[in-house]
């Protein structure tokens, strides 16, 4: 009996840390949700309201990394520095944040004075994302790579930002093998 009862338990616990452990889900994971605008931050395009998928979409980027963030830190510099590694070695590669749910200009105006990041920082006009990306709450940073027409290759989403720069190197294979 005893033995049984240490069984059941490490399985219960097992199970309920496999539930910990499950990956977070967040937006789309066969086509993106379409066009969207945003006010950029910095890149080329700084101070101007614009759709970044418009815009790829018309220069034929082969391929587009578009990460939706909530948070503007270090952890998400050595995020997008890992995909601007990527795209200064493949200029055909779309690239651009989009900070949603309470990131402000400030906080990515002071994120690019101290990493020097390549990719455009833009603000989604609707602060929550826009809606037919279906963003999950809960995720902090929430990742897309897709092909030219919008298929999606790959969709990464994270509860926290660390999280997401532990898988930088991972994200910048995806936006490589995309280019493909």
């Amino acid at each position: 009996m005893r033995l049984f009862c240490t069984a059941a338990i490490a399985l219960l616990v097992g199970g309920v840390s496999g539930v910990w452990a499950e990956e977070i889900k967040s937006g789309p994971t066969d086509k993106i949700g379409g066009a969207f605008f945003v006010k950029a931050i910095t890149g080329e395009k700084k101070g101007e309201s614009l759709c970044y998928v418009c815009k790829f979409n018309a220069e034929a980027r082969p391929a587009v990394v578009l990460i939706f963030t909530q948070k503007a830190d270090d952890h998400l510099a050595e995020l997008v520095k890992a995909v601007d590694a990527v795209q200064k070695n493949n200029s055909k590669l779309g690239t651009v944040v989009v900070g949603i749910r309470g990131v402000e200009a400030s906080d990515f105006e002071k994120l690019q004075a101290t990493h020097k990041l390549t990719t455009a920082l833009t603000i989604a006009e609707d602060k929550e994302g826009p809606s037919r990306y279906k963003l999950n709450p809960e995720a902090a940073v929430t990742v897309l790579v897709y092909k030219q027409g919008g298929t999606i290759v790959k969709n990464f989403a994270f509860k926290d930002t660390k999280s997401a720069a532990e898988k930088a190197k991972d994200i910048a294979a995806a936006a490589e093998e995309a280019l493909k």
